[in-house]
């Protein structure tokens, strides 16, 4: 290769594949474990195992018992390789029924092992990564990458097979494998960039609930409310700064979390209902149906809604009612709140209520979310829909 002697062509590709083998085997352990990376591993591994078996004879026994020659096995290891990169191919792009079709592709070639020589086994498996690639290329920031990649190792194949270049074969599986070193490169930095957003997103939600349950005014509205108390009532004077300090201690705990118990946001919404009945003399009451102890939700979330339907739905009243609902099935997870206040469209949560809520869904359940905010003839619901 390249004017190269034999052993130095089959030492540097042997080192190429080893070292993206490795890397593979790495990224999987050490940053994201993507069936991805192993399967890409053991394609350049499988090469590496096929490059060993050529410096036997051909016809060298190398499995007594299966009577397998180092020609046959050969051919094995090509196979394994060939399903490892469609198999590579179809987790990639997250193709639909990636399972089943790897496990197609896998039977297919072990058929084909009986029956098709191992060139025109290799052109069949390129023809099915090449279909696989143009088919999910819009799935993936790298799929172009992947493609040129795959378009250079069919090329260079080919040449090779023609007699126009040396180890034709093995020119284009360093090409394939240099290409997805480069695709997994963009797709690393991507992803980190993204974590690094999140990580500035979290960070801001975080001091968004902060800022917006313990602003100014909320503290010198509790801290008045408490002045008239404790001349007024100094027994409720001190259930009002015990609500109100748990209310706090709780905010300061869960707050820089993506994801929280439900027990602790149920928790957070009684105390604020109780330090914000003392404070409105309104008798507040709360309803929880279904609520499983062990699910989880952004911290919050639940809070903001009964925080917005005491805002705007229980002007001149000396009751009120929440009541949460857990509704779930093997598709959807529906939380929903509500309460008995006026039918108001303020009590839609518009604005940083509402932007705050979207916010916390977004960064915890992507798209796979639904808000509903509406009217009802006993007052107001909202409803929160996850999708499994």
């Amino acid at each position: 290769m390249f004017n190269l002697s034999l052993h130095e062509s089959l030492l540097i590709i042997v080192s190429v594949l080893v070292t993206a083998g490795c890397f593979n085997i790495a990224l999987y352990f050490g940053y994201h474990r993507r069936l991805t990376y192993l399967f890409f591993a053991c394609y350049c591994l499988f090469h590496v195992f096929k490059i060993w078996l050529k410096t036997f004879p051909a016809e060298q026994l190398l499995v007594p018992a299966l009577n397998l020659t180092a020609f046959d096995l050969i051919y094995l290891s090509v196979l394994a390789g060939m399903i490892s990169l469609n198999t590579f191919i179809s987790y990639h792009f997250d193709t639909t029924y990636k399972k089943k079709l790897s496990l197609a592709f896998a039977i297919i070639g072990l058929v084909f092992y009986f029956w098709l020589p191992e060139v025109s086994f290799i052109r069949f498996a390129m023809l099915i990564a090449l279909a696989q690639t143009l088919s999910g290329i819009r799935k993936s920031h790298s799929g172009y990458i992947l493609l040129i990649g795959l378009v250079g190792f069919i090329l260079t194949t080919e040449l090779g097979n023609q007699g126009f270049l040396n180890y034709g074969y093995f020119v284009g599986v360093i090409f394939f494998v240099f290409s997805m070193m480069l695709a997994a490169g963009i797709e690393l930095a991507r992803r980190n960039k993204s974590y690094q957003e999140t990580l500035l997103r979290s960070s801001r939600l975080e001091n968004q609930l902060l800022k917006k349950n313990i602003q100014p005014h909320f503290i010198l509205n509790s801290l008045t409310s408490l002045q008239e108390l404790i001349e007024s009532d100094p027994d409720k004077a001190s259930q009002f700064v015990l609500h109100l300090s748990r209310e706090f201690e709780l905010f300061a705990t869960i707050s820089n979390k993506k994801l929280i118990s439900i027990t602790d946001e149920l928790s957070l919404v009684e105390s604020y209902l109780k330090v914000m009945s003392i404070r409105k003399s309104i008798d507040f009451e709360l309803k929880i149906s279904d609520i499983n102890e062990t699910d989880e939700i952004p911290p919050g979330v639940l809070l903001t809604l009964v925080e917005n339907g005491i805002s705007h739905g229980f002007e001149d009243r000396t009751t009120g009612a929440f009541e949460i609902i857990k509704e779930e099935d093997d598709k959807l997870c529906k939380y929903s709140v509500l309460n008995d206040g006026n039918n108001q469209e303020g009590n839609t949560g518009q604005g940083m209520g509402l932007s705050y809520i979207l916010a916390r869904l977004e960064e915890s359940y992507a798209n796979n979310f639904k808000f509903e905010s509406r009217p009802i003839p006993e007052g107001w619901i909202s409803t929160i829909s996850i999708l499994k």
